[in-house]
Formats: C-alpha cells, structure tokens, sequence
C-alpha cells in the first residue's frame, strides 16, 4: 500500500500563479526557422523589420484620373485624356499641364501627377476629354513609405502571427522568420480504472475521457503533444513512463493520482522532486492540483476528476503554456454579474462552470449543468468559469464575481 502525501499547504489561486511565472524560466523555448505563409499561431522571436519603404510607388487611393493641381485653378476645366493605368502597370513618362491619365485604385501615380481626382467628380465630354467640375480638399495618393519606412518594425518579438500578420509579412516578400519552438508536451494518465477505446465496459471501469481533452487543450494553446500514455496505477509504470519522457520533452502532464489517497501516486513522485511548486490550492475542484520541477522537467499533475482536470488546466496548465510562449493567457479576467442565487457551503473558493451573455454594460454569469467535478455535461457547453467565495452560505443573484472567460468559444 501507498502512504499519503503529508505536508500539503493550500495556497490561493494568485499564489500558485505568482509561483508558476517565478519557475517558468525552468523551461527555455529554442528558435527555428520557418515558412512565413505557415506561421500562423507561431510566436514571433526576434522583430521582423521592413527591407524597403512601402509602398515603393507613389500610389492612388481611387478610381478615377491622376492630373497636375495646377489645372483645377478654375473650374469646370477640361483635360485630355492620354492613356490609362490599370492596377499593375506602369507609365513611362512625367504628365505635362492639360493631360489627365485614367487610373485604378493600386495604380502607378506618373510623375508630374500630383492629384488624382476621383471618378465620381468627373465627367467624359467624349473618348479624350475629361471635365473636372468639383474641388477636391485631398490629394488621393499614397506617397512612396508612407505605410512603412525601410527598416520600421512590422512585427515585434513576441507578437503571435495571425493571418493578418502573415498577409503583410507576404506583402513585403518576407518569406522565412524566426520563431520559437512550440513547448513539447508528454501527457501521462493514470488509473486502474481506465479502460482502452473500444474494451468492453464493465463494472468499475470507465474510459478516459481527460487525456483526450488535455491532448487538445495542448494543441489549441500552441503545444506540442509528442507523447500520449495510458497506465494502470503502479509506482513503477508510471517512473517507466517518466523517465521515458525525461529529456524529449518541456512539460510533463499527468491526470490522476495527485490525491492523498493511497493509491495517489503522483503526489509521491511530487514529494520526491528537486522543487515543489504547490500540491495543495485553495480552491475546488481541483484542489490538489500539483506542480512541480521534476529532473529539470516542469509537471502538472492534474486531478483525474473531469471538471477538476478541465478547470486545473486552464487556470494553471494554459497560463504556463502561454507564458513559455511569451504570451498572456487567452483567458479574459473579468467581473461577472450573477444571474441566479447559488446556495452551496464552502470550505474553499469554488470555480463554477458555466455560460456568459452580454447584458447591457455588464457580462451575465450563470452555471450550466451541475456542478459535481466528475459531470461531464457542461464542458463542452462551458464559456466561462467564475468564483464562488469561501464561506458565504449563500451568494445572491447580481453578485459580482471574478470569471474568466473561455477562449475556445
């Protein structure tokens, strides 16, 4: 038999947090060289600046006819028409005073041009002549590095790229960046319980449900997932299993075990660790929750209970991941209004899982599905989690409560 853990020390949520940004430098993401047009999600390691001014031409911002200021003194006035420019071509000669060009939004302003008029403003008296009948308070052209000087940061160190950023990154032929190495994740569960997909379902067992949902967790928050194992509960697979991972990757998660039971073994291998970061929060569910620094190795031991495991990850899990990645967490801190009278006791902060609306200058809170740590029913309907204070019998609607927004809804 397996003795419990002693000397667990509960600690707040801010507490457990402060601690995972004081150790996060344990893990030191590298840097490889990519495909801009596959940078999306990547974080950017060192600034991208521009190689030369943008636009590079003088270019116009409408449809319509590029001309010369100084013919519009008096108005109606009419200009002959000596050729046009569509988006993509070129014209290989100044205007001269009386001559107007067709051009297209994009196009080639010519030198001598300092005007284009917009098509609106014009009217053709035949196939050569445009009349210019209105005064225009603006130029309509975009002069050579007005977006960008040659040199000017397009995108700074630590920016996660998004297609918007890949699209400018295109636009200035910038084909290969530097970014950091997505932090590599080995999820280990653990369980007697557990049974395999597709094993017959008998009395006792259940089928894991939490290593799938941390498996993706991982992925959508930038990680890498390189290992996935499923062990019984036996304090020599899982230091097999361990060990396996040690060196391969920047994380390890376990889901499982992290209680005080005997059979809790992942609260013994945290015990035995270089540095223990926390295994006792004050919060529920999921209060024993653990961290720890293991031969180097950051791990998270999470609770095997479903709702336990789901909150565990976002309030600690996913904040490490993005700090790794010089990231916020995509969480969004708030405060919440209550939309219903909650009547439960206790002992420790409860983090409810429920749904969120936008109610006039405020965000309506609300659970969904009960609130037992093994109901599986309301994670895939959850949008945000919020928190019930300790020791309030009663915590009344229109309450205002700390939430955190979901990112993945």
């Amino acid at each position: 038999m397996y003795k419990p853990v002693d000397n667990r020390n509960a600690i707040s949520i801010d507490e457990a947090r402060k601690i995972i940004v004081d150790n996060i430098d344990s893990v030191k993401l590298t840097t490889e060289k990519i495909a801009a047009t596959a940078a999306n999600h990547r974080i950017i390691a060192e600034d991208v600046t521009a190689p030369h001014d943008f636009p590079t031409f003088r270019r116009s911002g409408y449809d319509g006819f590029a001309m010369l200021q100084s013919d519009l003194t008096n108005l109606p006035a009419d200009l002959k028409v000596v050729g046009d420019i569509p988006a993509g071509a070129d014209f290989d000669r100044p205007l001269v005073s009386g001559e107007a060009v067709r051009i297209m939004t994009g196009g080639y302003v010519p030198d001598g041009a300092d005007i284009v008029v917009m098509l609106e403003t014009t009217r053709m008296i035949d196939k050569d002549t445009v009349q210019i009948t209105e005064i225009q308070k603006k130029d309509n052209i975009t002069q050579i590095g007005d977006y960008f000087k040659k040199g000017d940061t397009l995108l700074a160190k630590d920016t996660e790229i998004n297609p918007g950023g890949i699209s400018l990154l295109s636009a200035f032929d910038v084909q290969e960046i530097s970014v950091y190495k997505k932090p590599t994740i080995g999820i280990i569960t653990t369980g007697s319980e557990l049974l395999n997909p597709g094993e017959k379902i008998v009395n006792g067992k259940i089928f894991n449900s939490n290593g799938p949902m941390i498996r993706d967790l991982c992925k959508e928050n930038g990680a890498d997932v390189i290992s996935y194992t499923q062990i019984k509960d036996d304090p020599a697979a899982l230091k097999s299993a361990v060990n396996d991972l040690l060196g391969k990757c920047d994380v390890i998660i376990t889901d499982g075990g992290v209680s005080v039971g005997d059979f809790d073994i992942i609260a013994d291998l945290a015990k035995s660790s270089e540095k223990l970061l926390f295994n006792k929060l004050e919060m529920r569910p999921g209060s024993v929750t653990t961290a720890f620094i293991y031969n180097g190795t950051l791990f998270f031991g999470l609770s095997g209970n479903p709702g336990a495991c789901f909150t565990g990850f976002y309030l600690y899990v996913e904040y490490a991941l993005r700090l790794m990645q010089h990231q916020a967490s995509r969480c969004i801190e708030c405060t919440g209004t209550l939309n219903a009278e909650y009547t439960k006791t206790n002992m420790y902060d409860r983090i409810l899982r429920g749904q969120y609306k936008f109610v006039g200058d405020h965000i309506e809170i609300g659970r969904v599905g009960g609130d037992a740590s093994g109901n599986l029913n309301n994670l895939q309907r959850a949008t945000c989690m919020f928190e019930i204070p300790r020791g309030k019998s009663i915590t009344s609607k229109d309450s205002r409560l700390r939430t955190w927004l979901l990112p993945f809804k």
